[in-house]
C-alpha cells in the first residue's frame, strides 16, 4: 500500500518521476542540520514539492505553510497532459522509421 504524503496529506502518484512536483522523495521530518539521522524513524514519505517548501523547517511549520499554499492557490499544477507511453528502447536505433 501506497503512503500518502505526510506533510499535505494527500496522495502520491508514486509513477511520477523528478522533476515532477508530485513526485515522490523521502523527507526527514527532523532535517540533518538540526540533528536529524538519515534513519527510517526519522523519515516519510512527501512530495516533492512539499519537501521543498519545508527545506530545513519543522514538520509543523511546513505543513500549516503549504495548507496556506494550497489553499491560496499557490501550489504547482498537477499536469494532467504528460504523455507516459514507454518508448522502446529498439526504436531509439532503427533506421526503418528516419
Amino acid at each position: 500500500m501506497d503512503a500518502d504524503c505526510y506533510i499535505c496529506f494527500r496522495p502520491i502518484d508514486y509513477t511520477l518521476r523528478a522533476p515532477d512536483p508530485y513526485s515522490f522523495v523521502v523527507d526527514e521530518t527532523v532535517p540533518l542540520k538540526h540533528g536529524g539521522t538519515l534513519t527510517h524513524d526519522n523519515s516519510g514519505p512527501a512530495h516533492r514539492w512539499c519537501n521543498a517548501v519545508k527545506g530545513t523547517h519543522s514538520l509543523a511549520w511546513a505543513r500549516t505553510r503549504v495548507a496556506q499554499l494550497i489553499a491560496h492557490g499557490q501550489a504547482p499544477a498537477r499536469d494532467t497532459n504528460i504523455n507516459t507511453t514507454r518508448i522502446r528502447a529498439s526504436a531509439w536505433f532503427d533506421t526503418n522509421t528516419r
